[in-house]
């Protein structure tokens, strides 16, 4: 799991410094797809763990 959140804050990460512009050759849309899809990744993973863990969606798992 943990490897999970470092997945994820290093693609959130690049996604941000992409939309900001910071890097010349990459396209600003492209970042805020990439933020975007490791949030809806982490969010999708908790939630499939969250129902493998005890079938109820309580928050009880977190990555």
């Amino acid at each position: 799991m943990k490897a999970l959140k470092i997945l994820s804050y290093v693609g959130k990460l690049a996604g941000f410094v992409a939309a900001l512009n910071a890097i010349p050759f990459v396209e600003p849309a492209v970042g805020a797809v990439i933020f975007a899809a490791a949030s809806i990744l982490k969010d999708t993973v908790n939630r499939i763990g969250d129902l493998a863990d005890d079938g109820k969606v309580n928050q009880s798992f977190r990555s």
